[in-house]
């Protein structure tokens, strides 16, 4: 290859190189304009799913408002600021063009109450605190006690939690002997072990720490349901659900 032809097919390179960045200049400034049109601009926002958080809220974290351009507007940007409400477990953000946006929500479901050291909080089946729950809040709800700060849950602590979250899950089915609103508490000791308290009577019934949740939920319905039969719940002052493999003890 001779220099001239060289040259040549240098020049050529630079000079689609800067027809290349001319165009993505030009882009550019198309798109900063129509991202300043009033074709674009924000005529209805539309907010479904909220329960807790009302569309004031929702519309107060997107930031947005009647002067919003729907081009230049971040979906990510805008999904990460809703989602970073504590009742807000996902958010979808859609355009519909071209000046109409459709946001939908899903909230966190509480499935109990944590009692922790600086206060109560929801938690959904994960186990994690992620609101408070104080008045007016809705707070008929399960309370687990028993836990310290967060982060120095022993591991049996833990494990316990996710039996505890299980067990509330079976009674939450609709079950008539124990359901989740008869489940004032459920307090886990240090190793591991429930003790469940009831709304109706609060004696105490030690569960243990037995693995099957399944197992020590139906076999406690199987208790109270003779009990209610035989008319000796009143008389009932606690039940011991780990008192010997395959036995329950039910002290008056």
């Amino acid at each position: 290859m001779n220099s001239g032809f060289a040259g040549k097919l240098a020049v050529l390179g630079l000079g689609l190189a800067a027809m290349l960045l001319v165009a993505w200049l030009g882009g550019l400034l198309i798109l900063q304009q129509l991202g300043q049109s009033a074709f674009f601009q924000l005529t209805a926002i539309k907010i479904d799913g909220g329960v807790r958080t009302t569309k004031k809220e929702v519309l107060a974290l997107s930031g947005l408002d009647v002067h919003s351009n729907l081009l230049a507007l971040s979906v990510g940007g805008l999904r990460q600021r809703l989602e970073a409400h504590d009742w807000i477990e996902s958010a979808e953000v859609r355009r519909q063009w071209p000046s109409r946006l459709q946001i939908t929500i899903r909230e966190r479901r509480p499935l109990a109450i944590l009692s922790l050291p600086d206060g109560l909080y929801y938690t959904d089946h994960q186990g994690l605190p992620f609101a408070p729950a104080v008045p007016p809040e809705e707070l008929d709800f399960p309370v687990i006690t028993g836990l310290g700060q967060v982060a120095l849950w022993p591991e049996e602590q833990r494990q316990a939690l996710r039996r505890a979250l299980r067990l509330i899950r079976l009674a939450a089915r609709g079950g008539v002997i124990l359901p989740a609103q008869g489940i004032s508490e459920i307090n886990l000791g240090q190793d591991g072990a429930m003790t469940l308290f009831l709304v109706s009577r609060p004696f105490p019934v030690y569960l243990g720490r037995e693995p099957e949740v399944a197992l020590s939920y139906n076999r406690l319905v199987r208790v109270l349901d003779w009990l209610y039969k035989e008319r000796e719940f009143a008389r009932t002052a606690a039940i011991r659900m780990d008192y010997l493999p395959g036995r329950v003890l039910v002290e008056k």
